[in-house]
């Protein structure tokens, strides 16, 4: 029987990326002071997973998020957490997305093998 968990972070292990996330702690914008890094793998929302991210339009279904991250199961993001980027050219440039929808995928029992994370960019690169 296969175990996706260890496929996941198998993935990320050859193919993830690292990105700093910092946890919203209140609704009324308050932030930690500390970052976490995380390894994640990403891609442009043109996905139909994320269901209540999409809106139904005459045209289509219009996905309402710029990417589409997914994060090994001891993360656990939350809606309103910040994830910034760095540039592969300078790294004082970053990029900055708010996560707006977090689905668990989850394996046997029940139990969570993987997130799949819905975010926008907030802040253009420097």
């Amino acid at each position: 029987m296969t175990n996706t968990k260890s496929i996941f972070k198998n993935i990320l292990r050859q193919w993830g990326h690292d990105v700093l996330l910092q946890r919203r702690l209140s609704d009324d914008g308050v932030y930690s002071d500390k970052f976490e890094k995380v390894t994640t793998r990403h891609v442009t929302a043109a996905s139909r997973y994320l269901a209540s991210t999409k809106e139904e339009q005459i045209e289509g279904l219009l996905i309402g998020s710029d990417r589409i991250y997914y994060f090994e199961s001891s993360v656990n993001p939350k809606a309103g957490d910040r994830l910034y980027e760095e540039s592969l050219s300078n790294l004082e440039d970053y990029s900055l997305f708010l996560i707006e929808e977090c689905y668990p995928v989850r394996g046997r029992s029940g139990k969570v093998d993987f997130w799949t994370v819905g975010a926008s960019k907030e802040k253009p690169a420097s």
